[in-house]
């Protein structure tokens, strides 16, 4: 598939992956190049991303399942770059196709221009039991965490924590067995109330390994979460930093922004700028905070290697992550970027509507007040875009389908 756009003179294509559930980031990553002049690839598991339809997008190649079969991801990133005379930037957008990118490690080096930190540490960036061990030797300022290897040493540390506490899955993916109950299996955490609650989650995925970590739960409501969203080059230079604010989340309580704030939290960016120096990280980082209620005290709950969800926010309020890691890779020079912003909003309509109905059910938020939130401005919506309107479209014409596909006799 080629779309009808100008590229810049001289700018190589940048690919884009997009894996199967997790069509926000991949569009980000698109738009933020795209409105550059980088001529974009879209690499995808599936054959409908809707970033297939931007019009920054020139070439649409689809390898289905490519997070489970890196092998097939890595033939198909050396006929690009095969095709196009070289080894083109790789943008990874989601978890799975981050792994699936750090395990191939080295044997991606003739095919692509890495924008990724270094492998071993993005798996245990990843990895939540090795992040604990990260976090503690690097003095970072994580929640007080255990990680069990039996049932044994879960009832041990379930007996430290006080409740409410948080499970969370080792790995995005240690908890996706059929066998396992949805509520369990799909979750990115589970908020438990008490002892005996978190004993029965970690008897239930047992039988399939105890691949999870205890941790200690940050008080506070949802409003409360903050991410900081970091470029560092590949001498270690900290080149910029953004602040959002989550005020709605979705799942409620442990889910990814979708009504955020832009906004300027200095010391909290400088701190992660210093962290991310010292841990010896190259590359985009998105990193999730939580500030303790009483104490005012950020706590980091994980650094993620790749963009957020919601990174077209950062963008829209003047700091162009990719377009950074872009320049970088291609040994460009950076340019000076444009005066940075605060006070936008982001929403992602379905998600941020899908949270609001939990958030109400809970008595806290209400169908007014949600309305209203909808009214802010600047307003950055994360399909929308009248410069770019084919995913929108596209969207809209398959919701459509899929109404007349029900409503007609069987």
């Amino acid at each position: 598939m080629y779309n009808n756009i100008s590229p810049a003179v001289g700018c190589q294509p940048a690919v884009v992956l997009a894996c199967a559930g997790a069509p926000e980031g991949d569009l980000n990553l698109v738009r933020s190049l795209g409105e550059q002049g980088v001529p974009v690839i879209v690499l995808g598991e599936y054959a409908d991303p809707p970033s297939r339809y931007s019009r920054y997008c020139i070439e649409f190649v689809q390898v289905p399942d490519f997070g489970g079969h890196p092998q097939e991801l890595l033939a198909a990133l050396a006929e690009l770059s095969r095709r196009h005379g070289g080894p083109l930037p790789v943008f990874p957008s989601a978890d799975p196709d981050l792994e699936a990118l750090s395990r191939l490690g080295d044997a991606t080096r003739p095919y692509m221009r890495s924008t990724m930190a270094d492998p071993a540490l993005v798996l245990t960036l990843m990895d939540k039991g090795a992040f604990s061990e990260l976090a503690t030797r690097a003095g970072l300022p994580v929640p007080r965490t255990f990680t069990p290897h039996s049932l044994a040493e879960a009832e041990q540390g379930a007996g430290m924590l006080t409740y409410p506490a948080i499970v969370k899955p080792s790995l995005p993916t240690s908890w996706r067995h059929p066998a396992l109950p949805r509520a369990i299996s799909l979750a990115k955490a589970i908020v438990v109330e008490s002892h005996g609650e978190l004993m029965d989650i970690c008897r239930t995925v047992a039988p399939w390994g105890l691949a999870l970590i205890l941790q200690e739960y940050v008080p506070g409501d949802d409003a409360e979460h903050y991410d900081v969203h970091a470029f560092i080059d590949q001498h270690g230079e900290a080149r910029a930093t953004f602040c959002g604010r989550k005020w709605r989340i979705q799942p409620p309580h442990v889910g990814s922004g979708c009504y955020v704030e832009s906004l300027h939290e200095p010391a909290l960016e400088a701190m992660v700028a210093d962290l991310l120096q010292r841990i010896g990280y190259r590359g985009i980082a998105n990193l999730n905070f939580k500030r303790h209620s009483r104490t005012g005290e950020f706590k980091l709950l994980e650094i993620n290697a790749r963009v957020s969800q919601w990174s077209i926010l950062t963008t829209r309020s003047g700091v162009n992550l990719p377009w950074m890691a872009y320049r970088d890779v291609c040994g460009l020079a950076q340019e000076a970027p444009p005066p940075r912003q605060s006070g936008l909003w982001y929403v992602s309509g379905k998600s941020d509507f899908r949270a609001v109905r939990g958030y109400v059910r809970e008595g806290l938020w209400t169908w007014s007040g949600y309305l209203r939130s909808l009214l802010k401005r600047p307003m950055v919506c994360q399909v929308l875009s009248l410069r770019d309107p084919g995913p929108a479209r596209q969207l809209t014409l398959r919701w459509i389908a899929e109404k007349m596909r029900l409503r007609s006799p069987s």
